[in-house]
């Protein structure tokens, strides 16, 4: 992978889990030691959870949190039932959710939590890396620099007001112009790789396995010379 991870556009999350120091036996990772990012993501906040081996508890009282593992495994157990998350597994704890949490051994996990989240339906939400997908708009004609792609898609979490998406994507090969995120989206590739160039001049691609955000106010290109699926999550104020 070629990137910028300081690149005030596209940052590379998984190289910054992947640089943090290992968390002490200790650790309240989903409370006093989780570590927030200085990001761009509008009215979200994105951070680490770095969790140690052992188990514990907590509640989710900030917002919805998307969860993304980027390294070991982690069991969440809410009222429901468990959730167990491995490398390039996600989920979506909602704001108000009690759980307990599990690990056998270091995890390194990646959050992107929507702070305008009201408490609401208390629980975790996985997101489903097969899932079935359906047919979803393309980018607008006069931005793209290819043939118009095939997309498809299945938002498996929307907050209550709608601003806060979470599911899985695919699409065919193309490319785009430069577009001027007024949203923020973090970005997991499950196949393919996308590459990014924004008004400075600053380049990244990004492949299979790859977490990284675009942020808030970014200008950039996409270029996908093969197809791709990721998961997303997507903030975008409303209307």
């Amino acid at each position: 992978m070629t990137v910028e991870t300081r690149c005030p556009s596209f940052i590379d999350l998984r190289a910054l889990a992947a640089g943090t120091a290992a968390p002490a036996a200790d650790a309240e990772p989903f409370g006093r030691d989780m570590q927030i990012l200085p990001i761009r993501a509008g009215e979200c906040e994105v951070g680490l959870f770095n969790v140690p081996a052992g188990t514990g508890t907590a509640t989710e009282t900030r917002g919805d949190a998307f969860v993304i593992a980027t390294s070991g495994a982690v069991v969440l157990t809410d009222a429901a039932g468990s959730t167990e998350l491995a490398a390039g597994q996600s989920c979506v704890i909602n704001n108000g959710t009690a759980f307990s949490w599990s690990a056998q051994g270091p995890a390194s996990l990646v959050f992107m939590r929507y702070l305008g989240a009201r408490p609401g339906t208390r629980g975790i939400t996985f997101i489903d890396n097969a899932a079935p997908l359906s047919p979803s708009g393309s980018p607008a004609a006069d931005l793209l620099t290819s043939a118009a792609p095939s997309c498809r898609a299945n938002s498996m979490f929307i907050s209550d007001d709608e601003a806060f998406k979470c599911g899985v994507w695919d699409s065919t090969p193309y490319s785009r112009k430069a577009l001027f995120f007024h949203h923020c989206e973090l970005m997991h590739l499950l196949d393919g790789e996308a590459s990014f160039i924004d008004d400075d001049g600053n380049a990244a691609t990004f492949r299979k396995g790859d977490t990284f955000i675009i942020e808030h106010g970014a200008n950039t290109t996409w270029n996908s010379p093969v197809n791709v699926t990721k998961i997303y999550a997507t903030w975008r104020r409303p209307a």
